[in-house]
């Protein structure tokens, strides 16, 4: 049976900032799935607690959302906190239109060339889930191509003024992803990824164009027809793109609310009994987000068991390993960081469903993913993938 209950909210991923500030983020991302509002006279605090939320929640890519739960006239919000997060929104909504319209332009100019190509992630989710596009910030434009087709569509973006930096690493010369391209349109950067797979090669699983599960989806990027993932191979990436080693230590509470509000918003249309047999750890994370902001109702079958033991360390995540090789630490403290990390993540990125032991995890699975993960670096290849 499972627990319907809400999970205690965890947020021991946003130290060392006030447990107040923890608590109203973790509130906001919250409200972002239920599409409510917050009220933050439910948690106690001081005035000086707000002076960090703005920069902790842009850092989680919430910034918009913050400021549409917070500013309908919540009377104990600071102004300055008010203003720092419209301002906030306001670059954002920005950027979003002239994110959209070089998505369009390079739609239309690949659609003339017969390059077929996937919007990922935030591009295609800002018009599929949220009420206002402009409420989903991004970094990046994510297109995934078939490799044969990749060379000619990193030329098109050249010929549309992006311009794209040779890899400086010998991996990234078979990374998933050709080198960024960029340009400025409106005074702000564009930056565009053309994707091979929409999964990192530390992975053992792959989305590519030849194996996709299920047909592409059509979605309306603004008034025009564009293609994403289907359903079970978008939750799959989402899953996966929210569990990959994070260079601050925890995961950005965005990638929850994507996930939550694309399987809400699609519950009726998912094969639940597929990712179940096929997939079932998109199943074990969501009951590990769980511990993080709670399932909204509709997914509540898949919470955790109300016996089963939280683990420790929710919503912190392993480093890269540049950075817990880049840095000058000793050899004990990179060994940690290496083999040792958040009982959570292993949880979470390893399939292992709360209650189960970590010792097969620990002992076997994780640091052979590690010599893999070495061995894809030393190499500057990609080994072969399901």
């Amino acid at each position: 049976m499972r627990s319907t209950a809400e999970a205690p909210l965890r947020t021991e991923m946003l130290e060392p900032h006030s447990r107040f500030t923890r608590s109203l983020l973790v509130e906001i991302a919250k409200a972002s799935v239920a599409g409510t509002l917050v009220d933050p006279r439910d948690i106690a605090h001081s005035p000086d607690d707000w002076v960090t939320l703005v920069d902790v929640a842009e850092a989680h890519q919430l910034a918009p959302l913050a400021y549409a739960c917070l500013g309908r006239g919540c009377p104990d919000v600071p102004q300055t906190t008010m203003w720092g997060l419209e301002a906030l929104w306001l670059r954002h909504r920005a950027w979003h239109r002239e994110r959209t319209a070089a998505l369009t332009e390079i739609l239309r100019e690949f659609e003339r060339l017969s390059i077929g190509a996937l919007v990922l992630k935030g591009a295609a989710l800002a018009w599929m889930i949220y009420p206002s596009p402009s409420l989903r910030p991004m970094s990046d434009i994510d297109l995934l191509v078939t490799p044969a087709i990749a060379p000619a569509a990193q030329a098109a973006l050249g010929r549309l003024g992006f311009r794209a930096e040779k890899p400086v690493h010998r991996f990234g010369k078979k990374a998933h992803h050709l080198p960024i391209a960029s340009r400025r349109s409106g005074g702000l950067p564009i930056n565009v990824e053309i994707h091979v797979d929409a999964l990192s090669r530390d992975t053992l699983s792959s989305i590519a164009i030849s194996n996709l599960t299920e047909p592409a989806q059509t979605f309306i990027l603004d008034g025009a027809a564009a293609f994403t993932l289907g359903h079970v191979d978008t939750l799959r990436h989402l899953t996966h793109h929210l569990l990959e080693p994070s260079w601050d230590g925890g995961i950005r509470l965005i990638g929850i609310v994507d996930l939550f509000r694309y399987a809400a918003a699609f519950h009726d249309r998912i094969e639940w009994p597929r990712l179940e047999k096929d997939y079932p750890s998109v199943l074990n994370g969501l009951s590990c987000f769980h511990h993080v902001i709670p399932l909204p109702p509709v997914l509540a079958r898949f919470a955790p068991a109300s016996t089963a033991p939280i683990p420790a360390g929710v919503a912190e995540a392993m480093r890269p390993l540049r950075w817990i090789l880049g840095q000058r630490r000793p050899s004990i403290a990179v060994l940690r960081d290496l083999f040792n990390p958040p009982d959570w993540w292993l949880h979470a990125y390893y399939g292992v469903s709360a209650g189960r032991s970590l010792l097969p995890v620990r002992a076997f699975r994780h640091p052979w993913r590690i010599a893999r993960w070495f061995g894809l670096r030393l190499s500057g290849s990609g080994l072969p993938r399901s």
